[in-house]
């Protein structure tokens, strides 16, 4: 959590955090800097352990930046425009603009530089810092990185946010499963009074939704059919009209709009009565999903429970991902991951054997076990949110039922 970063920059041996933001959304300075991050275009952040941070921000935007309560000052007092015109780089003159603000806040020693930019350009930005700066030392962050751990345990308000995605996302499986009900087929093939129901037709419905939660969709979202739900990332094909009795995935993760938290949950649906092949891979699926959620346990190694479920479909005759890492079907992805201000974070449910993350109190992460068959035409996956209660216990965050036919209208 928030609370923890002065902690583990004394453990981890570092006088401070560098925290630099562009116009590239920057999701640990919006964690640091809380909602008002919506509202800078740029910054730099300096958190030292025991003291209010500093923020250096621009002119424009002084209002958004008062309501962090950080120390702050803006770029003008530091003289960046006449840095730029004596330097005729701007990469240049920010590297010392950084060696300013750092020499002005005493920093000295191993420091700790987070950021989202072009690599490329940052790299020679740092060197010259380091040149600028000798009295600190850019320190290389471990595996787990201090902001991923941080990030990775969510305080009450955080998890509050969560649920309303969570319930936005709960209404949009409402208006797929509306828009099913209320067609009737012709042959094998859905309408109603708009005309064919498609992929595209769905997507749209649920763009409707998010849009008046005000939320967002940065990645997209997955509504795929057939052969296109039996490859994981297929997004579908927005022209497919749905058929009766095959599976569609419907993978939805959007964020609050301005960089806020996302929800990630999947359903597979079917219109109509689904083939018994299908209906049997999807029992299996939600075994699968049941199974862990009924087996987690706190501070549990997350890996752990890949294993579980790879053992466990195995045992049904499905070929799995720690048999062959280029496998295309059965089991071929990890079991999950967490979520947050990112649609992926830490822990990792799944990884190498040497992943050592933990269901710590506080954590939240997906499950969602899935089974491929494109060569028959055929996909199944189901995710949900679990959060890791403080007090040891775990819930289910996602509203959303799990059957797997969706009846039209008669025709």
């Amino acid at each position: 959590m928030k609370r923890d970063v002065d902690n583990l920059l004394r453990e981890r041996g570092l006088s401070a955090a560098l925290v630099i933001k562009g116009e590239i959304p920057n999701f640990t300075f919006r964690y640091l800097v809380g909602p008002p991050a919506a509202h800078l275009s740029t910054g730099i952040l300096v958190w030292k352990a025991g003291q209010t941070p500093h923020l250096v921000h621009g002119m424009m935007e002084r209002d958004s930046a008062a309501a962090t309560g950080f120390e702050r000052s803006d770029f003008g007092a530091h003289g960046f425009r006449k840095m730029m015109e004596e330097e005729g780089s701007r990469d240049a003159a920010m590297a010392r603009l950084l060696a300013k603000v750092l020499s002005d806040m005493n920093v000295r020693g191993p420091v700790l530089v987070h950021g989202t930019a072009d690599v490329g350009r940052y790299y020679h930005v740092l060197n010259r810092l380091r040149s600028l700066a000798p009295q600190i030392e850019i320190a290389q962050d471990e595996d787990l990185g201090l902001f991923e751990l941080a990030r990775a345990t969510k305080d009450p308000e955080e998890i509050a946010a969560v649920r309303t995605v969570a319930a936005a996302c709960g209404r949009a499986y409402e208006r797929i499963r509306s828009v099913i009900g209320g067609g009737h087929l012709e042959g094998t093939k859905l309408k109603d009074a708009e005309g064919w129901v498609t992929v595209g037709r769905l997507r749209r419905e649920v763009r409707r939704v998010f849009f008046e939660a005000n939320l967002e969709e940065p990645h997209g979202n997955i509504i795929a059919m057939g052969r296109d739900a039996g490859v994981p990332h297929n997004q579908g094909d927005d022209a497919a009209v749905l058929e009766e009795g095959r599976p569609i995935v419907i993978d939805l993760y959007p964020a609050q709009s301005g960089g806020g938290y996302y929800f990630d949950v999947t359903r597979t649906l079917c219109v109509g009565r689904a083939p018994a092949e299908l209906s049997e891979l999807h029992a299996t699926v939600r075994e699968a999903v049941q199974r862990t959620v009924d087996g987690l346990a706190p501070e549990a190694p997350a890996r752990m429970y890949q294993e579980k479920v790879c053992d466990f479909f195995e045992s049904k005759g499905h070929r799995t991902i720690r048999q062959d890492e280029r496998l295309e079907e059965g089991y071929i992805h990890g079991l999950g991951h967490g979520i947050g201000l990112e649609v992926h974070e830490r822990p990792n449910l799944g990884g190498i054997p040497q992943n050592r993350d933990r269901l710590s109190p506080g954590t939240l992460f997906t499950i969602e076990p899935g089974l491929y068959y494109p060569s028959r035409q055929l996909g199944i996956r189901i995710e949900d949110v679990v959060y890791a209660r403080p007090d040891g216990t775990f819930e289910n965050l996602t509203p959303v039922p799990y059957d797997l036919e969706v009846a039209p209208a008669s025709s």
